[in-house]
């Protein structure tokens, strides 16, 4: 038997990505700002609470993508000098864990259904958009 379809979900609509985690000054804060996001990302997608719908081997893929691409930052990052006690500008840290503070919350308060799912699924997306923002600006 296949997995029912999601439902309809009218619920209030999942955190929006904050946009002052974009504004940094530094390749560094880029640096450190992505991969808080990768990580918080890589951590949330492995729920085990994640929806019997999505498919297992194509998140199963990305899981091991985000693992590969955050240990590959994280070895940039040591190869200039950019890990250190702090890994970036404490506020942009800060606002990166409120923000998967805000989404784990969300999918708790609608006890993990396929809709909020579904809802975090699409911000993913946004924070993927972000990173690639953020490396660009590593880059620069």
């Amino acid at each position: 038997m296949a997995p029912s379809p999601p439902q309809p979900c009218h619920h209030q609509q999942a955190p929006f990505f904050p946009d002052a985690l974009l504004h940094t000054d530094h390749p560094q804060q880029a640096a450190a700002t992505a991969l808080r996001i990768l990580q918080h990302l890589f951590a949330t997608l492995s729920s085990p609470t994640t929806p019997q719908h999505w498919d297992a081997q194509a998140r199963h893929h990305l899981l091991n993508n985000l693992h590969h691409h955050i240990h590959h930052l994280e070895q940039c990052m040591l190869a200039n000098g950019m890990l250190f006690k702090r890994r970036g500008p404490r506020n942009l840290l800060l606002n990166v864990n409120k923000y998967f503070r805000h989404i784990h919350d969300f999918l708790h308060t609608h006890n993990h259904s396929a809709c909020a799912w579904d809802h975090v699924r699409l911000e993913a997306r946004v924070c993927f958009q972000h990173v690639h923002t953020l490396m660009r600006r590593m880059k620069s």
